[in-house]
C-alpha cells in the first residue's frame, strides 16, 4: 500500500474570518521557515531550537503545510506528513503532526487551537476514511496536550529518551554503510524485528543513505539509521541541567560531550541486532558517532519496548544519559473511520518511533 501525494492548489485558503486567514500548501513558505527557526521547543524539560529547517522541510513525506496569517503576517504554522503505518488491523493511511508553533506576538489568543482544528477539518475533507492522525507531545506540555485533546486525540503510549555517549568514540573494524543492493534484505530484517510494534513505518530508513551496519562473516548482525542533527540548547532543568549548561563546557575533556550553542548529535531509529549479539549493538552505536565525529546519539523509544529496557539496564550508555532529565513524551492519536481500540493489539504492544519525526 502506497500513499501518493494529494495535489492541492498552491496556498489554498481553507479559512478566512476578519483579519485571520489559514492556508495550506505542499511546500513550506519562507515565512514559516523563519518562524520555525525562532521556535523554542520544550516546556518543563529541555528548551532547544532546531536548525536546518530548509533542508528538513524539503524531505518531509507527502507534506501539508498549514499557515495562519493575521493581516498578512504569519502568526502560526503546522505540518502534517502522510505515510502508511502498521496497526492492529493492518496497514493504515496516516498523518504525523509536527511543527505546531505560534509566533510569540500572537500567543494566548487561541490561534494554536484554531490552526490545528482547521487542519484536522481539512484532512477530513480531502481523505476517505479510514485514516489516522498522530503526534508526539511532551507530557508536561499542557497547552499542546489540551489543543490535541480538544480535537479528539487520545494518548496510546509513552516514549522515553535515551542518550548514548562516548568521550572518544572509536569505529569497529566491521562497521560500514549499508549498500543499496542490501536495502531490501535489511528492510526484511527490520520488518521481522518490529513485527509486534504498531505505527511502524520505514519511510525514512536509508535517508541520505545513512543506514549503518556491522557484518560478521558476511552476515548483518547489527544495524541502525543515523541522522546527524544540530540543536541550540536554550535551557536544561534541574541541577544536572545547570551542570551541563554552565560547567561541562568549561571542563577541557568533558566539554567534548556538549556545546549548548551548537549541540551536534546523531538521532537514531530502526535499531536492529541479531539474537544473541546485543553487545555488538553498542559497538555499532559507538562506531556511528565516531563516523560523524560526534560524541553522542539520541534515541526516543516506547518505554515498554524491550530494546529500551536493554539500553537503560546495560550500564553502557555513558555520562550524558545519567545527566539528562527524565521527560516523557505521549503518543497522541485520532482515529477516523475506525475504533481507536484497533490501533494496538494490546496495552503492552510498543510503538515505533522515527527519529526523522522528532528532530
Amino acid at each position: 500500500m502506497t500513499l501518493a501525494p494529494t495535489p492541492i492548489d498552491p496556498n489554498e485558503i481553507i479559512y478566512a474570518k476578519d483579519q485571520l486567514v489559514i492556508t495550506v500548501s505542499k511546500q513550506a513558505s519562507k515565512e514559516a521557515i523563519a518562524l520555525l527557526k525562532r521556535t523554542v521547543y520544550g516546556t518543563h524539560g529541555p528548551k532547544y531550537q532546531h536548525t536546518g529547517q530548509e533542508k528538513k522541510c524539503l524531505h518531509i513525506a507527502d507534506p501539508y503545510f498549514f499557515n495562519l496569517w493575521v493581516n498578512e503576517n504569519l502568526a502560526g504554522a503546522y505540518c502534517l506528513s502522510g505515510r502508511v503505518v502498521n496497526i492492529k488491523i493492518g496497514k493504515m493511511k496516516s498523518y504525523y503532526g509536527r511543527y505546531l508553533t505560534i509566533h510569540p506576538q500572537y500567543m494566548g489568543k487561541g490561534y494554536g487551537q484554531l490552526l490545528k482544528r482547521k487542519a484536522v477539518e481539512y484532512m477530513e475533507k480531502v481523505n476517505k476514511q479510514p485514516y489516522l492522525l498522530y503526534s508526539y507531545i511532551e507530557e508536561h506540555n499542557q497547552r499542546s496536550l489540551k489543543i490535541s485533546e480538544n480535537e479528539g486525540f487520545l494518548s496510546i503510549g509513552k516514549l522515553d529518551t535515551v542518550i548514548f555517549s562516548r568521550l572518544y568514540p572509536k569505529k569497529d573494524k566491521r562497521f560500514q554503510r549499508l549498500n543499496s543492493s542490501e536495502l531490501i534484505h535489511m528492510l526484511g530484517l527490520l520488518e521481522e524485528a518490529y513485527k509486534d510494534y504498531c505505527l511502524v513505518n520505514f519511510e525514512q530508513v536509508y535517508y541520505e543513505q545513512n543506514y549503518f551496519i556491522l557484518k560478521d562473516q558476511g552476515e548483518i548482525i547489527a544495524g541502525v539509521q543515523a541522522n546527524p542533527i544540530e540543536w541550540r540548547i536554550i535551557d536544561l532543568p534541574g541541577l544536572s541541567g545547570k551542570i551541563i549548561i554552565k560547567i561541562v563546557p568549561k571542563i577541557p575533556i568533558v566539554k567534548r560531550l556538549i556545546n549548548p550553542n551548537k549541540y551536534q548529535f546523531v538521532a537514531l531509529e530502526a535499531l536492529y541486532f541479531k539474537a544473541g549479539r546485543e553487545a555488538d549493538l553498542f559497538k555499532l552505536l559507538e562506531s556511528v558517532i565516531a563516523h560523524f565525529q560526534y560524541t553522542s546519539a539520541l534515541i526516543v523509544l516506547d518505554e515498554k519496548a524491550s530494546i529500551c529496557k536493554l539500553l537503560k539496564d546495560s550500564g553502557k550508555l555513558g555520562i550524558m544519559n545519567s545527566l539528562k532529565s527524565n521527560i516523557s513524551t505521549l503518543v497522541m492519536i485520532q482515529a477516523n473511520g475506525f475504533d481507536a481500540i484497533n490501533i494496538k493489539a494490546h496495552e503492552s504492544q510498543p510503538i515505533y518511533t522515527s527519529s526523522f519525526d522528532y528532530t
